[in-house]
Protein backbone atom coordinates (compact mmCIF):
# COMPACT_ATOMS: atom_id res chain seq x y z
CA UNK A 1 0.00 0.00 0.00
CA UNK A 2 1.03 3.28 -0.56
CA UNK A 3 0.65 6.02 1.72
CA UNK A 4 0.37 9.81 1.71
CA UNK A 5 1.25 12.29 4.94
CA UNK A 6 -0.94 15.40 5.40
CA UNK A 7 -0.37 18.30 7.93
CA UNK A 8 -2.95 20.61 8.88
CA UNK A 9 -2.85 24.28 10.80
CA UNK A 10 -5.12 26.32 11.44
CA UNK A 11 -5.65 29.54 14.24
CA UNK A 12 -8.98 31.72 14.90
CA UNK A 13 -8.86 34.93 17.53
CA UNK A 14 -10.73 34.66 20.45
CA UNK A 15 -13.54 37.12 21.08
CA UNK A 16 -16.52 37.70 24.04
CA UNK A 17 -18.91 34.91 23.03
CA UNK A 18 -21.15 35.88 19.72
CA UNK A 19 -21.52 32.60 19.37
CA UNK A 20 -20.79 29.32 20.39
CA UNK A 21 -17.12 28.32 21.24
CA UNK A 22 -17.02 24.41 18.68
CA UNK A 23 -14.08 22.29 18.70
CA UNK A 24 -14.13 18.86 16.65
CA UNK A 25 -17.55 19.19 16.03
CA UNK A 26 -18.07 19.47 20.12
CA UNK A 27 -20.04 22.64 21.52
CA UNK A 28 -18.00 24.08 24.89
CA UNK A 29 -19.08 25.86 27.44
CA UNK A 30 -17.22 28.97 27.39
CA UNK A 31 -17.80 32.92 27.60
CA UNK A 32 -15.20 32.98 24.31
CA UNK A 33 -16.12 31.81 20.63
CA UNK A 34 -13.66 31.99 17.64
CA UNK A 35 -13.29 35.56 14.96
CA UNK A 36 -14.34 33.43 12.01
CA UNK A 37 -16.19 33.07 8.65
CA UNK A 38 -17.74 29.99 9.30
CA UNK A 39 -18.13 28.40 12.91
CA UNK A 40 -13.75 28.80 13.08
CA UNK A 41 -13.86 25.22 14.64
CA UNK A 42 -10.28 25.23 14.55
CA UNK A 43 -9.63 21.20 14.75
CA UNK A 44 -11.65 20.52 11.90
CA UNK A 45 -10.14 23.26 9.70
CA UNK A 46 -7.03 21.65 10.62
CA UNK A 47 -7.61 18.05 10.05
CA UNK A 48 -9.43 18.85 6.40
CA UNK A 49 -6.37 20.96 5.66
CA UNK A 50 -3.54 17.77 6.50
CA UNK A 51 -6.70 15.46 4.54
CA UNK A 52 -6.28 17.63 1.57
CA UNK A 53 -2.57 17.87 1.85
CA UNK A 54 -2.23 14.38 1.91
CA UNK A 55 -4.46 13.80 -1.09
CA UNK A 56 -2.70 16.75 -3.28
CA UNK A 57 -5.77 18.93 -3.21
CA UNK A 58 -4.67 22.31 -2.42
CA UNK A 59 -6.30 23.47 0.89
CA UNK A 60 -9.96 24.19 2.58
CA UNK A 61 -9.58 27.70 1.37
CA UNK A 62 -9.54 26.70 -2.39
CA UNK A 63 -12.99 25.04 -2.11
CA UNK A 64 -14.19 27.47 0.70
CA UNK A 65 -12.45 30.75 0.19
CA UNK A 66 -13.21 33.21 3.24
CA UNK A 67 -16.88 35.05 1.82
CA UNK A 68 -20.01 36.23 3.69
CA UNK A 69 -21.40 33.45 1.60
CA UNK A 70 -20.03 31.23 3.86
CA UNK A 71 -20.83 33.21 7.43
CA UNK A 72 -21.76 30.62 9.76
CA UNK A 73 -20.76 27.62 7.88
CA UNK A 74 -20.88 24.10 9.87
CA UNK A 75 -17.23 23.34 9.54
CA UNK A 76 -18.79 19.66 9.03
CA UNK A 77 -19.66 20.78 6.25
CA UNK A 78 -16.08 21.58 4.67
CA UNK A 79 -15.11 17.86 6.10
CA UNK A 80 -17.49 16.22 3.66
CA UNK A 81 -16.77 18.12 0.68
CA UNK A 82 -12.62 17.17 1.49
CA UNK A 83 -14.17 13.43 2.28
CA UNK A 84 -15.94 12.89 -0.82
CA UNK A 85 -13.12 14.03 -2.90
CA UNK A 86 -10.95 11.93 -1.22
CA UNK A 87 -13.02 8.86 -0.57
CA UNK A 88 -12.53 7.36 -4.08
CA UNK A 89 -8.41 6.84 -3.94
CA UNK A 90 -7.88 6.96 -0.08
CA UNK A 91 -8.74 6.02 2.91
CA UNK A 92 -7.55 7.33 6.32
CA UNK A 93 -5.54 5.82 8.00
CA UNK A 94 -5.00 7.89 10.97
CA UNK A 95 -5.14 11.67 12.35
CA UNK A 96 -3.02 12.84 15.29
CA UNK A 97 -4.13 16.67 16.71
CA UNK A 98 -2.14 19.28 19.07
CA UNK A 99 -4.73 21.74 19.79
CA UNK A 100 -2.73 24.75 21.65
CA UNK A 101 -4.70 27.36 24.00
CA UNK A 102 -4.74 29.17 27.11
CA UNK A 103 -8.14 29.32 27.69
CA UNK A 104 -10.62 27.89 27.80
CA UNK A 105 -9.06 24.96 29.92
CA UNK A 106 -9.90 21.78 27.08
CA UNK A 107 -8.14 18.68 29.27
CA UNK A 108 -12.16 18.19 30.88
CA UNK A 109 -13.44 18.23 26.71
CA UNK A 110 -10.57 15.98 24.75
CA UNK A 111 -12.41 12.62 24.82
CA UNK A 112 -15.50 14.49 24.01
CA UNK A 113 -13.90 15.44 21.08
CA UNK A 114 -11.41 12.39 20.03
CA UNK A 115 -15.81 10.71 20.17
CA UNK A 116 -16.50 13.48 17.82
CA UNK A 117 -14.07 13.38 15.17
CA UNK A 118 -14.62 9.21 15.60
CA UNK A 119 -18.29 9.55 14.88
CA UNK A 120 -16.99 12.53 11.97
CA UNK A 121 -14.52 10.69 9.97
CA UNK A 122 -15.31 7.04 10.49
CA UNK A 123 -12.58 5.55 12.13
CA UNK A 124 -11.05 4.96 15.43
CA UNK A 125 -7.44 5.81 15.31
CA UNK A 126 -7.20 9.44 16.28
CA UNK A 127 -5.57 10.84 18.66
CA UNK A 128 -6.14 14.31 20.93
CA UNK A 129 -3.16 16.50 22.48
CA UNK A 130 -4.13 19.64 24.58
CA UNK A 131 -1.31 22.45 24.87
CA UNK A 132 -0.96 25.30 26.76
CA UNK A 133 1.19 28.05 25.05
CA UNK A 134 3.05 28.74 28.87
CA UNK A 135 2.26 32.08 28.83
CA UNK A 136 3.99 32.66 25.83
CA UNK A 137 3.40 35.23 23.00
CA UNK A 138 3.05 32.54 20.32
CA UNK A 139 0.57 31.58 18.13
CA UNK A 140 -1.63 34.14 19.39
CA UNK A 141 -0.71 34.75 23.16
CA UNK A 142 -3.72 34.38 25.20
CA UNK A 143 -5.96 35.81 22.34
CA UNK A 144 -6.31 32.91 19.87
CA UNK A 145 -6.57 29.39 20.02
CA UNK A 146 -4.50 27.12 17.54
CA UNK A 147 -4.69 23.52 15.62
CA UNK A 148 -2.39 21.23 14.18
CA UNK A 149 -2.88 18.01 12.39
CA UNK A 150 -1.13 14.85 10.71
CA UNK A 151 -3.52 13.11 8.60
CA UNK A 152 -2.10 9.67 6.85
CA UNK A 153 -3.60 8.22 3.78
CA UNK A 154 -3.79 4.73 2.48
CA UNK A 155 -3.67 4.90 -1.28
CA UNK A 156 -6.83 2.56 -2.37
Amino acid sequence: MIYKIGLGFDVHRLIKAKKALVLGGVKIPSPFSLKAVSDGDVVLHAVSDALCGAAGLGDIGDYFPPSRKFAGLDSRKIVKVILNRIKKNFKIKNIDIVIVTEKPKLLPHKKNIRKSLENIFGIRAINVKVKSKEKLDILGGKSAISCFAVALLGKK
